[in-house]
């Protein structure tokens, strides 16, 4: 998704509107945790500031993450506001390979992706996963409401009270 920026620079225009839908080319999935990725909704704009640019972009997809439980697929709705200065190295921003402007255009796709893959969480759950078949040799898994309504040790009581001081 390369957005000429001549307008901008000509002071042609104040301002470039971005309403797109991207495919992203499926290579950039290797070496992640995601599966597979939708159609890309990308909202905003570009406007000058300065000698610079300002990118004002809200992102939306959903991306196929693998359970972290049962390795089944969970599907992840992102939906992002990008806001980011492009252009030459000074003090609103530092020199990335991702925003350089080549011959008045810049390339959307790295820095879509960059803010994307910061969303992917650690760890994704599946609502589907039975919680009770989840033990093993001197293990079980519980939740946090087993966590809470455990009943204190007595030994241990006089720390509730240490605590509350």
């Amino acid at each position: 998704m390369i957005i000429n920026l001549t307008k901008l620079i000509t002071n042609l225009s104040n301002e470039i509107l971005i309403d797109d839908i991207i495919d992203i080319d499926k290579s950039y999935l290797n070496n992640t945790d995601i599966r597979d990725i939708s159609k890309i909704s990308i909202k905003g704009s570009i406007k000058p500031l300065e000698s610079n640019f300002e990118l004002n972009l809200n992102v939306k997809c959903t991306l196929t993450l693998i359970c972290s439980i049962s390795l089944e697929d969970v599907k992840y709705d992102i939906n992002i506001n990008i806001n980011e200065v492009i252009g030459e190295d000074d003090e609103y921003t530092q020199l990335e390979e991702n925003n350089k402007i080549i011959n008045n255009s810049i390339d959307l796709i790295p820095i879509i992706w960059q803010n994307i893959i910061l969303e992917v969480p650690l760890k994704v759950i599946s609502p589907n996963v039975q919680y009770e078949n989840l033990k093993g040799d001197g293990w079980k898994f519980i939740t946090e409401e087993e966590v809470n309504n455990k009943d204190i040790d007595p030994r241990l009581e006089k720390l509730k009270d240490f605590l509350n001081e």
